[in-house]
């Protein structure tokens, strides 16, 4: 059954990051718009998704005997995304369309880092 998950995780990876990066390219418009909004939440449940296979394959595969930097590092950089991606959502709608757009550019930049960084640990391993 793990290996489901293990699967699963690593195709996800890819859909996550296609994800953060539609989103970098829609921070680009002068303002954000309704669409650009559901695609930014779209990213945002896509790294949910990613995160939440992680978690289930670290507890039920006993995850924190992988070593330093699979078993943990790994972990860190995956759930700093999740919260850099939604205080990043969330806090744009409370802000002017335009600047909102400027916010999630360098927001969602940030959030591509975390989730390389996070691909990049495990496949170190």
């Amino acid at each position: 059954m793990t290996q489901f998950f293990f699967d699963a995780h690593q195709v996800w990876q890819y859909v996550a990051l296609a994800a953060v990066i539609v989103s970098i390219g829609f921070s680009f418009q002068k303002e954000m718009t309704s669409t650009s909004e559901k695609v930014y939440r779209i990213s945002a449940v896509a790294i949910d998704i990613q995160v939440a296979l992680g978690i289930v394959l670290w507890l039920f595969d006993s995850g924190w005997n992988l070593g330093f930097m699979q078993g943990w590092i790994h972990p860190i950089f995956g759930l700093a995304a999740v919260g850099a991606v939604h205080a990043i959502v969330g806090k744009a709608r409370d802000l002017d369309p335009a600047e909102a757009n400027k916010r999630v550019r360098w927001g969602f930049i940030a959030v591509l880092v975390l989730v390389v960084a996070a691909i990049g640990v495990a496949e170190m391993a």
